[in-house]
């Protein structure tokens, strides 16, 4: 019989899974809509599947419950925010490999967070991904301009390491339906927000697109938001970090198989390096008994 850590770990795979397959897709939707647009009726469409399933839920939730699903909310919008605009100038496959670095950038927040010691083996971590962006990223030494979609990318990976482990820490305390619907409202709201203030008012332009629009809401914001927050509840942060190294994976496979995208000999041995030294983080870390207490 399958542990529920089991079960927890199958599921944020699957999550992985969903979001390493959505980059080629909004590649391509962005071609056709504006990223304010696409991720305001996105956000919009998973909030409202997500409240209609658990509006019983939400009318008796707590102002502590509000403030924690506000603050995950926050993050993971700059997130989704720099990740799409950065795809508009970056290609697929490099936009999921360097999103990934969130994997190494947690357990520094992590340690950050609780005053511990920082282990030289996570130190060596972070360079290998460092060295890795910069050889994935295929800057010229003699010119070293970062890429405007990478440098928005990288600025997505921290957010997103933010999210996590803010959603490891509530989660123990939360209800995870509650808390996934009141990050996806606060992501419209602010997606909508920055759409009216930016954009003019416009609707995707092509059926592409709005099956885009359609597929991430329900299946990459509602459904993937929600397993998320409730596998992380049953399984540590760290091993939820280990399991979302699998997001780039799935990423430029996706790329290579829907867009044709390629990596040159550089690039993939960048993207080797970003995943040796994701994978040598966790596992330092999960070495660290005081890692698994309550806070996480």
């Amino acid at each position: 019989m399958v542990s529920k850590e089991g079960v927890a770990d199958l599921t944020l795979l699957g999550v992985s899974l969903i979001w390493g397959g959505t980059f080629p897709l909004i590649k391509m939707a962005l071609d056709d809509s504006s990223p304010f647009v696409f991720l305001a009726l996105r956000f919009l469409l998973g909030a409202l599947i997500l409240a209609s399933i658990f509006r019983k839920e939400l009318a008796s939730v707590s102002r502590d419950t509000l403030q924690a699903g506000f603050l995950i909310g926050l993050f993971v919008f700059v997130g989704y925010v720099t990740q799409t605009i950065g795809l508009k100038y970056t290609t697929a496959s490099k936009s999921g490999f360097i999103t990934g670095l969130n994997v190494v950038f947690t357990p520094i927040l992590a340690y950050a967070m609780l005053k511990a010691t920082l282990p030289r083996r996570l130190i060596l971590a972070v360079l290998l991904a460092l060295t890795g962006l910069f050889l994935l990223s295929g800057i010229d030494p003699r010119s070293p301009n970062i890429n405007y979609g990478d440098f928005l990318t990288l600025v997505c990976a921290i957010a997103y390491a933010f999210s996590v482990v803010l959603i490891s820490k509530y989660t123990k305390t939360h209800s995870p339906s509650a808390l996934a619907t009141i990050q996806t409202f606060t992501i419209w709201i602010l997606c909508t927000l920055s759409w009216i203030i930016i954009e003019p008012f416009s609707l995707p332009a092509s059926t592409t697109a709005w099956f885009a629009v359609f597929f991430t809401a329900i299946f990459a914001t509602s459904l993937a938001f929600l397993a998320q927050n409730y596998a992380q509840k049953h399984t540590t942060a760290t091993k939820a970090a280990i399991i979302f190294t699998a997001e780039p994976v799935f990423a430029l496979i996706f790329s290579f198989a829907i867009l044709g995208e390629t990596l040159s000999p550089e690039g993939i041995f960048g993207a080797t390096l970003i995943i040796v030294g994701m994978l040598l983080a966790e596992l330092r870390w999960k070495e660290k008994n005081y890692l698994h207490n309550d806070w996480l």
